[in-house]
């Protein structure tokens, strides 16, 4: 990890913004990419990026989403307090999504865990990591979700 991370605070990079049904992907060079449109009708919940020095299953930077009330832009950098995280099944690799909330958004300093978020939402969530890569082909199942110590314990070995 990066002196930018401990195990429950990260900086993130913004690649799609909140609502957005267009994928956009950085580039090692710093450009911005349109990847593709998301199928379905809804957009992505929350800001969704990448994580600055930590790998994720595909090698590529570990994914996040960070949980806010009104998007950013991509490119922008957000510190992070980590709430938990997703474990996904895409066709026959496992992929790993943390949840964040902004360090300092104090409207939502009383979202410690996944847990303390309603069931409604983390079912919302459930839903939109399933059809999200419906255009794509590919079969994703939510196979788990991760509170912020299981979240914790699984970041340690990386």
């Amino acid at each position: 990890m990066t002196e930018h991370h401990t195990l429950d605070r990260v900086d993130v990079v913004v690649e799609i913004p909140r609502g957005s049904r267009n994928k956009y992907e950085q580039a090692e060079d710093g450009t911005m990419w349109f990847d593709r449109r998301l199928g379905g009708p809804t957009g992505f919940p929350g800001d969704y990026g990448y994580v600055l020095g930590l790998d994720g299953e595909d090698g590529d930077s570990l994914d996040a989403l960070v949980l806010l009330d009104e998007p950013t832009f991509p490119g922008i950098h957000i510190r992070c307090r980590v709430l938990g995280s997703y474990l996904l099944g895409v066709g026959d690799l496992q992929e790993t999504k943390l949840i964040c909330v902004p360090e300092h958004d104090h409207h939502q300093d009383h979202l410690q865990d996944l847990g303390d978020l309603p069931t409604n939402f983390l079912e919302e969530l459930d839903s939109f990591f399933e059809t999200y890569r419906m255009l794509e082909q590919k079969g994703v199942t939510v196979e788990s979700r991760h509170t912020l110590a299981e979240t914790r314990a699984a970041l340690s070995g990386r």
